[in-house]
């Protein structure tokens, strides 16, 4: 079967590159229908000049528009002239200078803060009551009502996760303008002083993998032990330990049905994964070290800047800091616990098709199925082939995000320069330039030299393992380097056993970027080719100093 890539309407749609690496699931698109939803009330809220980002899967790969609040897609900004004219009489564009004003003056990032932290507890809720439904007790109708549940559930966690998705990076965009503005300095200089803001990103359920490993202490049990047999062992001895056993059911409760590779349901789950569960637990039984804020490195930035700019770069500092936790927990809270719980539903549906109905050969060729499609199955309708699911499938798993073109339709085109802009938004819209610039990785053409950004200082010497997807997480060992095309929030799970990070794809306030200053690792991102360039079992040197990767 042939598939040609052609944009899916009018206008630019450029490839997500940054939170995927390869096909995702007709079930997960269906769930995306939440995401423009989302970014519409936040955009429009903090007066950005977009009315919604636009979603589209071809051939299951994710593209996305950007929707300009006034005008038809594509086609480039109008003259200066007409610009000016048209913020002074269009009542929508009007409407966007004093919100993005009024945001700013009001630092609405910290009543979003309050409010996410309200909705946080909701998501944890409604995703903890899903979860805990013993599926295997469930009747037919019961399974496939739990579907539904499920379904619903996994796009209002994809609405959530974007809601907010202004207020946690706008207040980022705005220190990296007062930071850089008149200083001289890059963002690369002074994304640093972000780390310590995200506890969530160094790990979830803190406070329970701690009661965990303090009950294998007590029972005597060693991280060597552990080590000593196979994960799955590891797990089952355990087990067998009443204390043990309830304090892992307690860590797995909040972490178990979370995805740890991304957003697509076809990405594996904690508690699927004993090699994770088990490295993450042995991390914990380690002496840890909490490394704290480097105030000299503030002390240092801050002499930079201008001595009238000093009291702007204190505010806008300390909002970063306050409201970066908000990124990460969006999704980690949301979409990839939500598309989690959907998965194991749909595995178990799998389950009864292959074993009770006897007309799938393959339990995991559901996860390939739209959700009505999966509800067919189930009453018996056969509204798709094991033979067109299986095609899906072999396209998903095959199928190279190298492979497919960055960008559909119109050639995109740059934005406004921010002086056409009336004064009242230009803070707005240059903060929000900032924080778009610097998540994605910028575009360049690959070399035989493995360079990209360094956004963790530190160099590193291991063995490559190069991760393409959480199918393959199971050959990861402690200190390996992690080389990888891309990685979403999902990834934190496998940070602790890993010494350094190197991705082809993101900038400075990307995921990777986040976790490995987290964790203090070595990190390199946005080097375009290192995936393709490092082969499995290499020794390689990450210098997270100066960005360069070295294969030994």
């Amino acid at each position: 079967m042939t598939r040609q890539f052609e944009a899916p309407g009018p206008g630019t749609w450029s490839l997500d590159t940054t939170h995927n690496s390869g096909a995702m699931t007709s079930y997960t698109a269906q769930c995306f229908t939440g995401l423009p939803r989302g970014f519409h009330e936040c955009l429009e809220k903090y007066g950005i000049l977009l009315d919604r980002l636009q979603p589209a899967f071809v051939h299951g790969f994710f593209f996305m528009q950007q929707v300009a609040v006034v005008g038809k897609p594509g086609g480039g900004p109008p003259p200066k002239f007409l610009m000016q004219l048209m913020f002074k009489i269009h009542p929508k564009l009007r409407a966007r200078v004093k919100a993005a004003h009024a945001a700013i003056e009001s630092r609405l990032w910290l009543q979003d803060l309050k409010d996410w932290d309200e909705m946080k507890d909701d998501s944890i809720s409604r995703n903890t009551a899903l979860q805990s439904i013993e599926l295997s007790n469930l009747n037919r109708d019961e399974l496939i009502e739990h579907l539904h549940s499920c379904f619903v559930n996994a796009e209002e966690m994809v609405y959530r996760h974007h809601k907010y998705s202004v207020g946690s990076i706008l207040p980022i965009g705005r220190f990296l303008d007062a930071a850089t503005r008149t200083s001289g300095l890059s963002p690369v200089e002074v994304a640093p002083l972000l780390k310590g803001s995200t506890p969530v990103s160094k790990g979830l359920a803190g406070r329970e993998l701690a009661m965990l490993a303090a009950a294998i202490t007590t029972a005597g049990i060693s991280k060597n032990d552990l080590d000593a047999s196979s994960p799955e062992q590891a797990i089952a001895a355990l087990r067998a330990i009443a204390e043990i056993s309830s304090a892992l059911d307690a860590y797995l409760g909040i972490t178990g049905h979370m995805l740890i590779g991304g957003y697509c349901i076809s990405e594996k789950t904690l508690q699927e994964s004993p090699n994770i569960l088990l490295a993450r637990i042995g991390d914990a039984l380690e002496t840890q070290t909490e490394q704290e804020f480097d105030r000299k490195m503030e002390l240092r930035i801050r002499e930079q800047i201008p001595a009238e700019d000093r009291a702007e770069f204190d505010l806008c500092l300390a909002d970063a800091r306050e409201a970066n936790r908000m990124r990460d927990e969006r999704g980690i809270y949301n979409d990839i616990w939500g598309a989690g719980i959907s998965r194991s539903a749909i595995l178990e549906g799998g389950r009864r098709l292959l074993e009770e109905d006897g007309v799938l050969s393959k339990a995991e060729l559901t996860l390939d199925a739209s959700h009505e499609e999966m509800i067919g199955l189930l009453k018996g309708e056969n509204p798709v082939s094991e033979a067109e699911l299986s095609d899906r499938r072999d396209w998903r798993l095959h199928k190279n995000i190298d492979e497919v073109p960055e960008f559909l339709g119109d050639e995109p085109s740059d934005p406004p320069p921010i002086d056409w802009l009336p004064i009242k938004l230009q803070p707005t819209m240059r903060a929000f330039a900032l924080v778009m610039d610097n998540v994605f990785d910028e575009p360049k053409e690959a070399t035989e030299k493995i360079s990209g950004l360094a956004v963790s200082p530190g160099v590193y010497e291991g063995t490559a393992k190069v991760i393409i997807s959480t199918r393959d997480f199971d050959r990861l060992e402690k200190g390996d380097v992690l080389v990888t095309k891309n990685t979403s929030a999902g990834f934190n799970v496998v940070l602790p056993i890993i010494g350094a990070l190197v991705t082809d794809r993101g900038g400075i306030l990307s995921h990777a970027a986040i976790v490995s200053r987290e964790f203090g690792i070595p990190g390199v991102v946005g080097t375009k080719n290192a995936s393709q360039l490092i082969k499995e079992g290499d020794t390689v040197r990450v210098n997270g100093d100066t960005g360069e990767v070295e294969i030994l």
